[in-house]
Order: C-alpha cells, then sequence, then structure tokens
C-alpha cells in the first residue's frame, strides 16, 4: 500500500463529494440522444495482497473454506483493517420497494423465481426498448443419499424485492432449509436480500454454503466486518443470528458442487471488465446452463418464463447484447471459447438431442472443442448412425437460464450462434486506430459516461479499449495506452481525492507515454467533485494536450449529459484523425525532403547509374523454405562459372551467408510480376511455409530448393567465398546447374536514381 495515497484519502466517510458539474456542452448538444446509454452494473475494486483474511474472518462468525486473499486498499479504513471495496460507507439509495415475484416450474425439480421490474423510462441504453426487465433466480430441489430434502438456490434479486423474494422463496421451500446459494454475480444493491433470505432460514438448520468466486467473496466479507467502509450491520445480524447460518466458499473454474446423485453443478468463471465476478454454473444431469449475465434480455413480456420460440425476444436479445456484452468482446469471447456450448433441442419424445449443422439429430454425441465448434462429419451418408464416442471438453446445452429475460429453451441455438457471429465480427473487424477509455466506478455513474464517451468514439469507426483499472495493474494500463493513439481517463471523487487505481495509472501514463496523444477526463461526484480538476491539472501539467473540456457532473448521467458525453467521444476521435493525419503530412514531407537531398548529391547519383539484373533468391535450410529479392546479382567469372551476389547483413535468410551454403538465383524476366517485386522490395525477406503465397514454384530435383516458374532462368549455387562490405555481404558462389524457362524473355533490370536505395 502506498502511505502518500492512504493519507491522501483517509477520510471517515467516502461518499463522492459535489459542486456545480463543471462539463461545458461547448454549444454543440443536439437532441437528446435517441439511443439511452448503458448503465454499468456496481462494478466494486478486490485488489488481492499477499495476506490472508482466515482469522478475520473466523471473529465475525464468517467460516471462509478457501484462503481468501485481502486487497490492497485503495483508502484508509480507521486502521481497522478491513476489506477495502470502490464504494461508500453507506449503501446506494435503494429503488422503491417491488413486490412482483412469480414462482414457475419450467423443468422437474427446478423452479423460477421471476422478479419483475415494471420500470419503462429507464434512460440506459440496454432497456431503450422499453419493456422492463425482469430478476431471475433458480430453485432447485435435490434429494441427498440419506433421503434428506437438499434445496439449492442460483442467483438473488435486487434489495428491491427483498421481502417479496424472501417470502415467496420460503412458500418453495416448505419449512426446509437452503442448503446452498451459487451467486453468479454480486453487488451491494443484493445486501439486503441476501439479509433477508438468511433471516428466513429455519431456527437450528445448518449453516448455508454459499459458493461465489472470489471478487464476491470480498465483497461480502467487506459487508460483515465492523469497520470496513462498506459494513452492513443488517447483514452481520441475519449472518450470525441463531448462531452461524452462513458459510462462504470461493469458486474455481472446475469446481464442482453435488446435489445428488443425477445432478451437479459445474463451474466456470466469466470474468470481464463489466461483471469482474461473473460465474457460469452448469447442471450436468439437466444439461442447464445458468449463465448469470451472458445471454440476458431486458424484457419482462414472458409468457411462462419460456423463449416460447418467439422471435419478438430478439430485438431485446440484440440491445442487450451491443450495450452490454460487446464493449467486453475480448474477455466475453474467451468465455465462450472456453465454455464450447453446444446447443441441444428437444426432439418429439421429450429427449435432447444435439442439433447438426446438417438439420440431423443425433442422441449422445459428444464433439471435441478448440477456438470454436468445429463442423461435424458425418461422411458420405448423412442418415447413418453417428457412433458415441467419448466425453471431451464442452457443454451440452439443452436450457439457458440467465439472470434477466426468458429462460431459453427453443432459441438456445439461435442465442449462441448470435453471440458468436456478434464476437467474431468484434474481434476482427477491428479499425487500425484505437483510443483507450480507462476509468473507475462507484456506484456506476462514472461507468456510464465511459460508455458514452467510448459509443461517440466508435460513431467515428474508431476502435476503443474500454478497461476498468481497478482490475489492472498500472503497467498493463500504460501497456495498452502506448498501443493507442488517444486515451481518456474517468474517475468518481472518493473522499474529495482520485482514488487510488485511478491515480497510479495517470502515473504510468506520465511515466510511459508520448506527449503527442491527446486525452479527455470525465467524472461524477457526490459532494465537493475534486476528482475531475485534479486529474485535468496532472495530465496537463505532464505536457498533454486536452481533445474536449473536462466533464465533470453530480449524481446519475441525465440524457443530455450522456450526449455531452458522447460527442466529447466524438471530439477526442476527431482529434485523433487529424494527429494521424498531419503526422502523415509531415512524413511524406520529410521523405521528399530525403530524396530531394539525394538527388542533389553527385556521388550517389551516379552510383545509382549502375545497373545489375532483378534476381530473386530462394533457399532451403535445414527445412526451411526462404524467398528474397535482391537487385545486386552479377556474373563474376568464366571458368568456373561463378555470381556474385549482395546481401545485407540484417535483412537476409541466415543461412545463406554461410560458406558451403546452397541457394537458388532466379533471373526475373521482364514481364515479371512488379507487384511482387514491390512487395518483396518492402518486406525484404519472407521465411516458412507461407514464403511462396500466391507465387507459383517448382522443386529442383538435386536440392529441393523451389525456383520460380515465371522467372526466365534458374541456377543452382553453393557459397565459396564472402567479403564483408559494411552494411552487406558479397557472396562469391559457384554455378552447378542452370535452365533457361523462358527463351523470349529478356532480363529485368533495375534502374535507379540513387545509390542510396535499392
Amino acid at each position: 500500500m502506498h502511505s502518500q495515497a492512504i493519507r491522501a484519502s483517509s477520510h471517515a466517510s467516502l461518499r463522492e463529494s459535489s459542486r456545480p458539474a463543471e462539463a461545458q456542452t461547448r454549444g454543440h448538444v443536439r437532441a437528446v440522444w435517441s439511443q439511452k446509454h448503458a448503465a454499468r452494473g456496481q462494478q466494486l475494486a478486490v485488489k488481492s495482497s499477499s495476506t490472508t483474511s482466515r482469522v478475520a474472518g473466523r471473529s465475525i462468525g464468517l467460516d471462509v473454506r478457501a484462503e481468501v486473499k485481502k486487497p490492497t486498499l485503495p483508502y484508509d479504513v480507521g486502521g481497522q483493517g478491513g476489506v477495502g471495496v470502490l464504494a461508500p460507507t453507506s449503501e446506494p439509495p435503494s429503488k422503491k420497494v417491488k413486490t412482483q415475484v412469480n414462482s414457475i416450474t419450467f423443468d422437474t425439480d427446478t423452479v423460477l423465481l421471476q422478479s419483475v421490474d415494471d420500470e419503462e423510462d429507464r434512460f440506459e441504453i440496454e432497456y431503450s426498448a422499453g419493456k422492463g426487465s425482469t430478476e431471475n433466480s433458480y430453485l432447485i430441489k435435490g434429494v441427498k443419499s440419506w433421503g434428506d430434502s437438499c434445496y439449492t438456490l442460483i442467483d438473488i434479486p435486487e434489495g428491491a424485492w427483498a421481502d417479496a423474494f424472501a417470502a415467496e422463496l420460503k412458500k418453495n421451500l416448505k419449512g426446509k432449509p437452503l442448503s446452498y446459494i451459487v451467486l453468479g454475480h454480486f453487488t451491494p444493491r443484493m445486501t439486503a436480500t441476501l439479509a433477508a433470505i438468511l433471516n428466513a432460514q429455519p431456527k437450528g438448520s445448518p449453516p448455508c454454503e454459499i459458493w461465489c468466486s472470489n471478487p464476491t467473496i470480498q465483497l461480502i466479507t467487506s459487508k460483515l466486518r465492523k469497520g470496513s467502509p462498506g459494513f452492513n450491520p443488517e447483514l452481520l445480524a441475519a449472518w450470525k443470528s441463531d448462531g452461524l447460518r452462513a458459510r462462504l466458499l470461493r469458486v474455481k473454474t472446475g469446481d464442482t458442487l453435488v446435489i445428488n446423485e443425477q445432478r451437479q453443478l459445474e463451474f466456470q468463471l466469466t470474468n470481464t471488465p463489466r461483471w469482474p465476478d461473473g460465474l457460469f454454473a452448469y447442471d450436468t444431469g439437466k444439461q442447464i446452463l445458468f449463465s448469470n449475465k451472458f445471454f440476458g434480455a431486458h424484457t419482462k413480456d414472458i409468457r411462462s418464463g419460456m423463449d416460447d420460440r418467439s422471435a419478438k425476444f430478439q430485438e431485446c436479445w440484440d440491445l442487450y447484447f451491443d450495450n452490454l456484452v460487446g464493449p467486453c468482446a475480448m474477455q466475453a469471447g474467451m468465455v465462450m471459447n472456453r465454455a464450447a456450448i453446444v446447443p441441444m433441442k428437444k426432439s418429439k419424445t421429450g429427449s435432447f438431442k444435439l442439433e447438426t449443422p446438417f438439420g440431423k439429430k443425433v442422441d449422445d454425441l459428444q464433439i471435441s472443442f478448440q477456438d470454436r465448434i468445429r463442423t461435424i462429419i458425418f461422411g458420405k451418408d448423412f442418415q447413418k448412425e453417428v457412433p458415441v464416442v467419448e466425453p471431451t471438453k464442452g457443454m451440452a446445452v439443452a436450457v439457458i437460464a440467465p439472470r434477466h429475460g426468458p429462460v431459453i429453451k427453443d432459441s438456445v441455438k439461435t442465442v449462441v450462434d448470435m453471440y458468436k457471429e456478434k464476437l467474431d465480427g468484434l474481434l476482427t473487424k477491428k479499425s487500425e486506430v484505437s483510443v483507450a477509455v480507462i476509468y473507475a466506478s462507484a456506484y456506476g455513474n462514472t461507468g456510464i459516461m465511459a460508455d458514452a464517451v467510448a459509443f461517440g468514439l466508435r460513431e467515428r469507426g474508431l476502435d476503443v479499449k474500454l478497461v476498468d483499472c481497478e482490475f489492472m495493474k498500472a503497467s498493463e494500463v500504460s501497456n495498452l495506452v502506448k498501443e493507442c493513439d488517444g486515451f481518456a481517463v474517468g474517475s468518481p471523487t472518493l473522499g474529495g481525492h482520485v482514488p487510488t487505481p485511478v491515480q497510479e495509472a495517470i502515473g504510468a501514463i506520465l511515466k510511459d507515454i508520448d506527449r503527442d496523444l491527446p486525452y479527455g477526463v470525465f467524472g461524477s461526484y457526490g459532494w465537493s467533485g475534486e476528482a475531475v480538476p485534479a486529474m485535468q491539472n496532472r495530465l496537463k501539467d505532464g505536457g498533454f494536450t486536452s481533445a474536449f473540456a473536462p466533464i465533470s457532473l453530480k449524481f446519475k448521467p441525465t440524457d443530455e449529459m450522456v450526449e455531452v458525453c458522447k460527442r466529447s467521444g466524438e471530439d477526442l476521435a476527431n482529434e485523433v484523425m487529424r494527429r494521424i493525419t498531419d503526422r502523415k503530412i509531415k512524413s511524406r514531407k520529410d521523405m521528399a525532403e530525403k530524396r530531394d537531398a539525394l538527388l542533389t548529391d553527385d556521388k550517389t547519383r551516379a552510383t545509382g547509374r549502375i545497373t545489375t539484373a532483378m534476381a530473386a533468391v530462394t533457399a532451403k535450410i535445414n527445412g526451411v523454405d526462404s524467398l528474397m529479392l535482391s537487385p545486386w546479382v552479377s556474373q563474376a567469372s568464366f571458368n568456373p562459372p561463378a555470381v556474385t551476389i549482395s546481401m545485407p547483413k540484417e535483412n537476409s535468410p541466415e543461412g545463406t551467408l554461410l560458406l558451403n551454403a546452397k541457394f537458388t538465383v532466379n533471373i526475373l524476366g521482364s514481364g515479371s510480376d512488379k507487384s511482387m517485386v514491390k512487395e518483396l522490395l518492402n518486406k525484404g525477406f519472407r521465411e516458412g511455409a507461407a514464403c511462396f503465397e500466391g507465387i507459383e514454384i517448382e522443386r529442383d530435383e538435386d536440392t529441393e530448393c523451389a525456383y520460380l516458374t515465371g522467372a526466365a532462368s534458374y541456377m543452382n549455387c553453393t557459397v565459396t567465398n564472402r567479403m564483408d562490405c559494411g552494411d552487406h555481404y558479397v557472396l562469391l558462389a559457384n554455378i552447378n546447374k542452370g535452365k533457361v524457362l523462358s527463351d523470349g524473355a529478356t532480363t529485368f533490370f533495375h534502374h535507379r536514381q540513387s545509390a542510396k536505395e535499392y
């Protein structure tokens, strides 16, 4: 922990500070953004150090079976040694109380607890369909080998439904206790619901095991530890009421929770910058993927909780992906590749069968995966029965049960394919110009602003690297910005200061990054708003130039402020492109001046009048092919027939420079492919299996060296001597064999104006 950062942030209250918004609309705020922008989920900082909180956990009645690491605190917590999170001391303002929670049985022993959100006027862009949403939880009933019931709850809603959800859950449990809770994602807004669930546990029941990822453990631990900035007395009281009521278990990819002999849950971490605590739970017995935030949709218009083969949800799935998953395409693509989902389809008999590319259904077929699902090869007769192969890596999924929207039963393949196609498109069609948007967010308000700035950048066709610096080292942030053409930094104000992760990221940028990159700063606050001007002054004093006026707003962004952020992203994109254009113009001017200087030097002009045959040198050294264009080839002697060839020291196939090395000289004809000549001049030489791509060759029987069938002639040579000539080697090579390939071809001679260039 940096002591200076601790001292700078040692305030008891960590609420975001406020003063009047400093964002300038710059006179060009147009009509309200027609598609309202996305609200960020609550993302909480959980940086780990080498110390564990095992003993501290027990001191408050918290049994952490797996070792839980203490995070590095971004601020002082009054000497309590508690777990620090990027959140204020009090809970975020609660939404209005909501009461509609439906119980829907969609599978034997599996109940969907659907918490309905009727709000249709939310301004975030993922809700722009105006259809409300649902928060889905799932209750699985199992029976242990000794006959006792075993209930597992997957996911919980936000605190607005706390009392209604606990009552509906209790009705479904029928007096039985919960054995397990699986939290695929957790935010401070869910704390009240977790407390209500624990309070509803029957007296004397054994502690409920809460299975979750490490970031969730650290967040819940901070809620349970007195003196921690996120301490929640209601949750602590529920946790310890009538003895210990819950234990935390840290989940890693590959861990398994056995519900009974027929059903078990396999886990996979799905952390992304938006959802760093994400978790998949896969029911191997029922082939149900509890996908949490993935494959969701914001709509409450769901009959029976299922997708009902309806295309009406496609818009909601698309909107959800484009605004929540798409910005994290790289990490989401890694999640999809690791999961390797195989869509299954329900047959007329009720069993699930694999959906093949040929429309056939094959029982119990398992296939192997690498980066994506490979095509299944059935052979010539697709009607033949396909033999069962040994199970390998991959998920055969009949049902997807997400956190939001319909449970997906009939459209599994449609939704999975949509995710793959969209991710492939985002990952393969990137702009050559990129901008990094770096931010940290307490309530998600600064995250909304970051999304809006990124949206504006993408509107101008730029690639955006959107990262939460809470989950990256400062050096990683610096390396990311080095690869970009500009950057923007967003931060809340905590205790009157810039949070430590943002301070460290800016410090790394000031240390390592070229001052030619334009930047912008933005952020939200609750009281005095010091963070944005502090960032602006630090970067400006460090020599960087701002592309847009600093944006500082109070609390949650309005539609108008989202528009300001979007337009500021466009301003940053315009400045980036202007500077790139200026650099290209300057580069062309420098090249022209250099060329003019060369052409006025009589010595280089005179030497440039030497003409030689243009040749392609091919070789095969230790089984590796190479191809190089050489304009400096001359005959050296009559007897024995020999040639000299000049090879650059830094850009030549290394094996051809050695004595007794064998290579082939291909003399190009005047009608040779000039595009190939130009490409080889620019790239130097090619090496490896792809070096002859697009070029017709044949192999010499004696040397196995390739020769170009379109050349005028070729000669097989052996190096007999080598002379060091400054930046080149001159090789003397005897000609072992020669062949004319085109009798009518004339030799391609290379004419130059200056001896300083090839």
